[in-house]
């Protein structure tokens, strides 16, 4: 899959989400293909309903699909992983999301230096997220408990699923 057809994409599922009207977070890590799609994953299990949904990209995404080790995690975590291609973080999903979480301090930094006029809205985890990349199967397990242990500080109690 080329850069074309995930900017395609991208458009196609901010477009459906104009017509929805659900708020949008977004998640960001590095190569938008382990944390921010696990993260965007566990988000829209506990958290997506009728009004909010997640999404990710990353700071150097280059249209690769999701790992297969972080797909396997959450699908060993009862989550149905996404249908993923790495996408970039640009300006036109930076002004749709209503929140943009970093799943580290420095993913957070990067994306208020570069994109300033969205500060407002850029925050990040409430731990930084190691990248399980190269990891084994129980790196990303123990990655993706993390992270879901993250969201619940941020966001409280999941609902029950």
């Amino acid at each position: 899959m080329n850069t074309r057809t995930v900017a395609f994409e991208t458009a196609e599922v901010l477009q459906n989400l104009q017509q929805s009207k659900k708020d949008l977070y977004l998640f960001v890590c590095s190569g938008n293909t382990c944390r921010s799609p696990m993260a965007a994953a566990l988000f829209n299990h506990y958290y997506g309903n009728d009004s909010r949904t997640a999404v990710s990209a990353g700071l150097y995404a280059d249209a690769s699909p999701i790992s297969p080790n972080a797909a396997h995690a959450l699908e060993l975590a009862g989550i149905t992983p996404p249908d993923h291609i790495s996408q970039p973080v640009d300006t036109n999903i930076l002004e749709k999301a209503v929140q943009v979480i970093g799943v580290t301090a420095a993913h957070t930094d990067s994306l208020i230096w570069t994109y300033p006029q969205f500060a407002s809205k850029i925050t990040k985890m409430s731990t930084d997220i190691s990248d399980p990349y190269g990891g084994n199967l129980s790196v990303y397990q123990a990655c993706l408990e993390k992270m879901k242990e993250a969201l619940f500080d941020m966001f409280g109690p999941a609902k029950t699923v």
